[in-house]
């Protein structure tokens, strides 16, 4: 792999990672995401909750980073090469490439809950969390096929794996992009269309993949138009301002950093524009940094990419089954702060074991099987390219 495609997966990757501290901190330090003060377990959380260090447990920053990165993958190769095949290949696997590791993660969450592994509730008298316990869906396996395999995708359904709410969002997502593509992909038209799709989805997720895609146009069509603003001060600014904004609270702004951000307007999503925005800057220095590149192409961030998506979809259930039942045993007998040392450092372990497994059997396996059978679909001889669909993307980008 070339080292301009292990940094943007090491980027998924260091993503993927800040999601799982957020939902140990949504489990175990629920104020920094309520705000409230009665069940304040630190000093730090306060703070934390209100300035850019909460960029390092902001899970919803890093699902719109998932996003644009999804939106830059998902057309690389259609503005490199022209090819229509391109997208009819990538659209025929999508459902496939999403489905059979989330499914298998449902599965996985559904037989804990079954056979009464799940120990979220019990730990929420110590914890204070308000979060909806994972393990009270509904135990009926038809239920179960029917979320797993329909409303994960089509309704933003996470009866049984809340981290999946993103799925409806990755499909839907990625035809915006297959079908902006084939519609106008080739024509200068698309500079018109990119700022209208940009104004009518300003407050929604799907601003995340209409960004995405415009960075690879200016990045991969022909001419890089990126480096007009390749200078080591710009890029330094990008990022700054990318945790900055980046960073926006899940608690009220009010008298905090981020006020100044927020204007009179009724029913616009704050929270979700701004993660969005930071996430585009995030990639736009990434795209011309050279020492960013160098950093999350190191082998740290590497392997954090490569199990990215199996991380992503199995931690939330070992966090509220094995880590609230350790979490529980430890809690008599150790203060709160050793305890959640201790929790956190063995549910890590565990979850990178598990992450490894679902990796190497589940998604691999997955990649590789569609892409020999779109090979045959549409005749096209496999290309090992820097940044081939099914080679190097091996998450919630492919």
């Amino acid at each position: 792999m070339k080292q301009k495609v292990i940094y943007l997966e090491g980027i998924r990757g260091a993503a993927a990672f800040i999601v799982v501290l957020s939902h140990f901190f949504q489990v175990f330090l629920p104020s920094v995401f309520e705000g409230n003060a009665d069940i304040v377990h630190f000093a730090f959380e306060a703070p934390a909750a209100k300035t850019p260090i909460n960029l390092l447990f902001n899970g919803n920053f890093s699902v719109t980073l998932f996003f644009i990165l999804s939106g830059y993958v998902l057309s690389y190769r259609f503005f490199r090469d022209k090819e229509n095949s391109i997208i009819y290949s990538s659209a025929a696997r999508r459902y496939l490439r999403l489905a059979i590791p989330a499914f298998v993660s449902v599965i996985f969450a559904f037989a804990l809950m079954r056979f009464g592994f799940g120990y979220f509730n019990s730990i929420k008298p110590i914890t204070q969390s308000s979060m909806r316990d994972p393990f009270a869906a509904d135990p009926n396996i038809w239920a179960m096929l029917k979320e797993g395999l329909f409303h994960t995708f089509f309704t933003y359904g996470s009866q049984y794996n809340p981290v999946l709410w993103t799925m409806t969002y990755e499909l839907f997502g990625s035809f915006l992009i297959f079908g902006f593509l084939l519609l106008m992909g080739k024509h200068w038209i698309r500079y018109i269309a990119y700022p209208i799709l940009i104004y009518f989805f300003l407050d929604s997720y799907y601003l995340g993949f209409v960004l995405g895609l415009l960075l690879s146009d200016l990045h991969n069509s022909g001419r890089n138009w990126l480096e007009l603003i390749n200078r080591p001060w710009v890029n330094l600014l990008l990022v700054v301002a990318g945790i900055y904004v980046g960073s926006y609270p899940y608690v009220a702004p009010d008298d905090t950093v981020y006020s100044i951000l927020v204007w009179n307007a009724s029913g616009f999503s704050f929270f979700v524009f701004y993660h969005v925005v930071g996430s585009f800057f995030i990639l736009l220095a990434a795209l011309n940094s050279k020492w960013m590149q160098a950093l999350f192409s190191s082998k740290p961030f590497a392997y954090l990419g490569k199990i990215s998506f199996s991380m992503y979809l199995v931690h939330f259930t070992i966090i509220c089954s094995f880590g609230s039942y350790l979490f529980m045993r430890l809690s008599s007998s150790l203060s709160y702060g050793a305890d959640l040392a201790i929790v956190m450092s063995v549910t890590l372990i565990v979850i990178f074991g598990v992450s490894h497994l679902m990796y190497r059997y589940i998604d691999d396996t997955t990649v590789k099987l569609l892409g020999r059978w779109s090979s045959r679909l549409f005749k096209r001889k496999p290309r090992r390219r820097p940044m081939e669909e099914g080679n190097e993307f091996r998450n919630l980008a492919q």
